[in-house]
Formats: structure tokens, sequence, C-alpha cells
């Protein structure tokens, strides 16, 4: 039960840590806000909530956006306001279009800026029974916006903090762990179905969508020195180039038949299959902090015996009954197979960056 527990909760638990620093946030701000007196509690705590994101990076982007945006609307309103002077509904209409016009335009090219109009709305609007100028209701906002951003980001880096540096780690290994299950599944006498592959590849396309994402959160993180992830980006194009490598063997191994990859060509394809797996295997213990069982297995002798045994049939004549697309397919695979042999070097060598610093050695 107690394991049962505890594997619900690593699967699970951050929804339970992201509720906590949401939590905290906007009740330290409404404390804050409270006690210096300071009449901009509803965008405060609306943007502290706002800005707790799921890591730090994803934060940091927030808080650009949040300030950002209010800035713009706040400033385009205020223009707006001082030029109109509304005072009854149709002129309040057409200074609320006028504004709402340039700063919709820019919501269109990213949601996160979707705080612009909103400012610029609650700047020329206000709330009934205010009676101060649209110059302090933005200079309000912008105060409980900064001021939220503050706290919130305060939050994510002081309570319960995720990082999107780790997150790139545990992302990237994932797709790992799946790019190597690819591959033992596309060995001889593999009873993997095609259906099954074509899934599996679905699978491994979304995370590394996720993990754009993440890596995308981590440069942030670099670039204010709060991660200590190596160039996350550079992991991203490492996967993609395996992914891809991976892609042009299952395209060929399982397009002609299952019985294509046979004679010759059946030993050196499955110990290719099953070497850069184990490859995969150990890059992915690597990246998790695994026991790893021992070096990785070299590619490149068993590339080289399928290309032997590809030219030993072509001078038997073989190939020469071979459908073209057949034969493509084959010699696809000795193109993908040495590519791949050095794809996954270059990958080996990322995810020793990538696990360095939890190892405490220098990346």
């Amino acid at each position: 039960m107690r394991a049962a527990m505890r594997k619900l909760f690593n699967r699970h638990g951050w929804w339970a840590v992201h509720a906590i620093r949401m939590v905290v946030a906007g009740v330290a701000t409404l404390a804050i806000v409270y006690a210096f007196g300071l009449p901009v509690e509803l965008s405060a705590v609306i943007s502290a909530i706002a800005v707790t994101q799921s890591n730090i990076g994803s934060s940091l982007g927030k808080a650009f956006e949040q300030g950002a945006g209010s800035v713009l609307g706040g400033a385009v309103a205020v223009i707006v306001a001082l030029a109109l002077k509304p005072d009854d509904p149709s002129s309040t209409a057409l200074a609320l279009a006028l504004a709402l016009a340039p700063l919709s335009v820019l919501t269109a090219f990213s949601v996160g800026f979707l705080i612009a109009p909103i400012t610029a709305t609650v700047v020329l609007l206000g709330s009934p029974g205010f009676e101060v100028g649209a110059e302090i209701l933005a200079v309000e906002r912008l105060l409980g916006v900064a001021l939220g951003c503050v706290v919130g980001l305060v939050t994510g880096a002081l309570v319960l903090p995720a990082r999107a540096s780790r997150l790139v780690v545990l992302k990237a290994a994932r797709v790992v762990g799946l790019l190597g299950a690819q591959l033992r599944a596309m060995a001889p006498g593999d009873d993997t179905g095609r259906d099954a592959l074509a899934a599996r590849a679905s699978e491994i396309r979304r995370g590394l969508s996720e993990l754009e994402i993440h890596a995308t959160e981590a440069a942030r993180e670099r670039r204010l020195a709060i991660g200590r992830t190596p160039d996350p980006e550079r992991a991203l194009r490492a996967l993609r180039r395996v992914r891809h490598d991976v892609d042009m063997l299952r395209r060929a191994a399982r397009g002609a038949g299952d019985d294509m990859l046979t004679g010759p060509l059946a030993d050196p394809w499955r110990r290719a299959a099953n070497g850069a797996a184990g490859a995969l295997a150990h890059i992915e213990a690597l990246l998790l902090g695994r026991p790893i069982a021992g070096p990785i297995v070299p590619l490149e002798p068993i590339v080289r015996d399928y290309r032997a045994a590809l030219d030993e049939m072509r001078q038997q004549g073989l190939t020469s009954a071979m459908p073209t697309p057949d034969l493509a397919r084959l010699f696809g695979t000795k193109f993908a197979l040495r590519q791949l042999a050095r794809d996954l070097a270059d990958l080996d060598t990322v995810a020793q960056d990538l696990a360095a610093p939890r190892r405490g050695q220098r990346p």
C-alpha cells in the first residue's frame, strides 16, 4: 500500500505541489497588499496566481508577458483617454475600440499577452464608484501587476521549487526510453505490429513536443543562471536526429513486408537494432541516475557487417530481382544505421553533460 501511494505521488504529486505554490503566492500577495495599505489587491493577487507556473522557467516567461502586456495596455489606454476624454457611453465605446484594436492584434501573435487588452479595459472603464483619472488607474494597475509578478516569482523559487532544467532531463530520458523500445520492437522475431509501432512513434513525437516546451523554459533559467542544464536546445536537437534515424529504420524494416530483412541481412540487422536499443538504455540510465551495466556497444562494426552482407547479396545477384522500392529500403537502412551510429554517439555526449550537474561534476 505504501509503495502504491509513493508511486501515485511520484506520478501525480506535482498537482499538489503546484496547488500549494499557487495558494502561497495568492495569500502572500494579499497579505503584502493589506500590510502596506495598497489599493491593488485584485490586480496583484490575479497576477501572482497567473505567474505561478509549474516551473521557474515557465514563471519567468509568464512574468514577462504580464509585465510587458500591462505596461503596453496601460500606456495605450492612457493615451486614448487623454486624447478623447470620454465622458459618455458613445465616447467611452469609441475609446475602448481604439485601444483594443492594436492590442488585440498583439494577442493574435501570443495569447500570453491577453493581459494587454484586459489592462486597457480596466483603465478605461474603471470600476463603479471610482472618481480618478485613467492615468491613476493605470499606475495602480501596473503596481498591482508588478507586485504580483514579484511575489509569484519568489514563491516559485522558494516554495517547493521545480526547475525546467530538471524537467528537460526527465522528459529526454522518457523519449530515449521510447526510442529504445521502438528499436527493440523492430528487431527480427518481434511480433509488434505496424499499428503498435506507429502508435509508439506518435508518442515519441508528443514527447519531443513537450521537451521543446521545457527546453524553452530551461533556456530562460539558464540565461539567469538559475538552472545548470548545459544548453537544453542541444539535447532537443540530438534527440530529434535520433528520432529521425529510428523513423527511417521503422519505415524501411516494415515497409516491404516482414521477410525483407532476412537471409544474410537478418543477423546484422538484429544486432544493430538490439545494439542501438542497448545504447539508448545506457543513455536513459545515465539521465535518470540509475546504475549503468557497462559501456555502450559500438554500432560501427555492426553497420560494417550489414554493409558487407548487402554487398555480398549484390555480388550473388540476389538484389537484381528485387523491386526498386525494396532495394531502396535495403540501402536506406544501411544509410540510416550509419547515421544512427553517429547520432547516438552525439546523444551520449549530450546526456553526459545533462547528467553532470546531478553527479556533482562540472558540465
